[in-house]
């Protein structure tokens, strides 16, 4: 995320007034309706689309969800779609047939009514306490509805997909796992314009998190990819923005990420009292995990531990409880020290090691009140 919310240099000069437009099944806008487009985005969005937009070459295109099948080529510069991301039922779909019709480096541009507008304006429309029972009503119906497959179906049904409830840094999850990444965006009103770079192609895992359980892959003993169940504390698709905030924000006292905005709000609770944390008995049971061992982590986050350590923890399962509860590291640093020094104690005794680990971090969580933020 290197290049996130900084500006970027117009695309304009790769076609010239004087060049010929060339329609490909309509996609490329003539003069009037570029006039057109100005009145249904309004003045601002669209002289912000005209930074990156010129409509004299037929390599920069306007776009929907429905036609982008029908665009011949697959070596676009600019793909523009004015037609609003909370409309699709298949987002990722739509954001992964863009990448394929982008060349490399190309940009593509769309635009979001973020549910924190939403509701926000919902919040100061009505008067208290209507506002917080339409609150209630749209949080349930809007955000919860859609991710519980036993009520999926009924809310695609009833709404057809249209005015979907979607988090700001979902839609850029969303775009990361397909290919891009951010390099601006621009709010305006109700709506908030995303402005993406093709890196490569789409990366979609199936396990993604969208739903309030989800599995998230970690590495396991001998270096063997489990999927760790979890109750959902962040964004969805937030996973695909780890290693972005981990460049961008540096890690926080006890190896979090500082600033971790893609936690909610209802997260945070769930993280203080280990609520999100009750789904690993499975991966317990299935003898993935130890009650007391070092934390699953992600290959993002392995990656940043010595070649060293990271030898020993293939040697050894993760666990529920992990070190960090005993010994409270504030650093990076001083992590990889209390799981060495936790693992190279196991490896000699491990019976008398978690026992010496649990009742240690055990005083830890109830007289210091430590909690998984």
């Amino acid at each position: 995320m290197k290049k996130e919310y900084d500006a970027i240099s117009s695309l304009e000069s790769t076609g010239q007034k004087g060049e010929s437009v060339q329609k490909q099944s309509g996609f490329v806008i003539l003069p009037s309706d570029f006039i057109d487009l100005s009145q249904k985005l309004g003045q601002k969005e669209f002289e912000f689309i005209s930074r990156y937009f010129c409509r004299f070459t037929s390599r920069h295109v306007l776009i929907s969800s429905k036609d982008i099948s029908k665009l011949r080529g697959v070596n676009f510069q600019l793909l523009v779609s004015v037609e609003p991301i909370n409309n699709l039922i298949s987002i990722n779909e739509f954001f992964g047939a863009a990448n394929c019709k982008l060349e490399k480096g190309g940009i593509f541009i769309c635009r979001l009514k973020p549910q924190e507008k939403v509701e926000r304006r919902i919040l100061t429309r009505y008067p208290f306490p209507l506002n917080k029972l339409v609150y209630v009503a749209h949080f349930v119906f809007r955000r919860v509805f859609p991710k519980l497959s036993i009520t999926r179906n009924f809310y695609l049904n009833l709404t057809k997909g249209k005015n979907r409830s979607l988090r700001e840094l979902e839609v850029i999850g969303r775009l990361y796992a397909s290919g891009y990444e951010l390099v601006n965006k621009y709010s305006a009103g109700e709506y908030v314009y995303l402005v993406a770079e093709k890196l490569k192609a789409p990366f979609f895992d199936k396990y993604s998190s969208y739903g309030l359980l989800f599995k998230m892959k970690r590495i396991g003993k001998d270096g063997k990819e489990i999927l760790v169940y979890k109750l959902r504390t962040m964004v969805p698709f937030s996973e695909y923005l780890q290693e972005a905030f981990i460049n961008k924000n540096r890690l926080a006292k006890g190896g979090k990420i500082n600033n971790d905005s893609r936690i909610t709000p209802v997260g945070r609770i769930l993280r203080k009292y280990w609520i999100d944390e009750i789904p690993n008995l499975f991966n317990l049971l299935k003898g993935e995990m130890k009650l007391v061992g070092v934390r699953p982590i992600s290959k993002s986050y392995f990656n940043l531990y010595t070649p060293e350590l990271q030898k020993l923890r293939l040697k050894v399962k993760p666990g529920i409880i992990p070190p960090f509860y005993a010994d409270l590291p504030e650093t990076l640093e001083g992590i990889e020290q209390s799981e060495k020094k936790y693992i190279e104690s196991y490896l000699k005794n491990p019976i008398q090691t978690d026992i010496k680990y649990f009742i240690a971090s055990f005083k830890n969580i109830i007289f210091k009140k430590i909690r998984s933020y």
